[in-house]
């Protein structure tokens, strides 16, 4: 069985789309029935899935499913922290924690890139498993290449489609337009995602994507 975990603004709803194509109603999605591993509980799992996708963190299922593969996406940390905060402001989710202080709190992008779950989110999620762990790890800035790789390893080669679901409507360039200030302020406080983001490019053997590093 995989085992993806959707780490948010990280592609997740494109790959949904993707994992459907192949498993249809094999793959089933988890989107708030079990977060976390004590949550998880024998059964709790449809009968016939392949494919668990979804927000939860990566050891969620490890009690229920011991012969899973985990799969996931990374995304350069500073772009995956702005993108969230563009995507809370434009679709509210006011059952997050994050949103809601964002809205409540009327939070500026770096006092938003402060909050406790903003820093290293993704590093959270893999749940202190390291890249290894993992049967594939896509990089969402480069999302064509690493679907290629996923289908090879997991879909015998076919040619899978290509969604771009849950973008940014307001952004109108490849990357966010930030500051040297703001930029290197959301960097240091993902230094754990930046390291297993450098780890799962060279897995990959993919070199560093065009990421604005700010500009005055």
């Amino acid at each position: 069985m995989l085992v993806s975990v959707h780490i948010p603004k990280c592609a997740g709803t494109s790959f949904r789309h993707v994992l459907h194509s192949l498993y249809g109603d094999r793959a089933w999605d988890n989107y708030g029935a079990v977060f976390t591993r004590g949550e998880a509980r024998p059964g709790i799992v449809p009968a016939g899935t392949v494919c668990v996708h979804g927000h939860f963190l990566a050891d969620a299922f490890d009690d229920v499913c011991p012969e899973r593969e985990l799969i996931t996406w990374l995304r350069h940390p500073v772009e995956r922290v702005v993108s969230n905060y563009f995507h809370f402001l434009r679709a509210p989710d006011m059952r997050d924690d994050c949103c809601r202080a964002l809205h409540e709190r009327k939070l500026s992008l770096l006092e938003f890139a402060d909050l406790e779950w903003m820093r290293n989110e993704s590093s959270r999620y893999l749940a202190g498993k390291p890249i290894d762990d993992f049967g594939f790890v896509g990089i969402v800035e480069h999302f064509s290449e690493s679907l290629r790789h996923f289908s090879g390893r997991f879909g015998r080669g076919r040619s899978l489609p290509e969604p771009m679901d849950n973008v940014n409507p307001w952004r109108k360039a490849p990357n966010y337009a930030l500051s040297h200030g703001e930029y290197a302020h959301i960097l240091v406080r993902n230094a754990l995602d930046v390291r297993l983001y450098q780890q799962a490019l060279d897995r990959l053997g993919m070199a560093p994507p065009l990421v604005a590093t700010g500009t005055d």
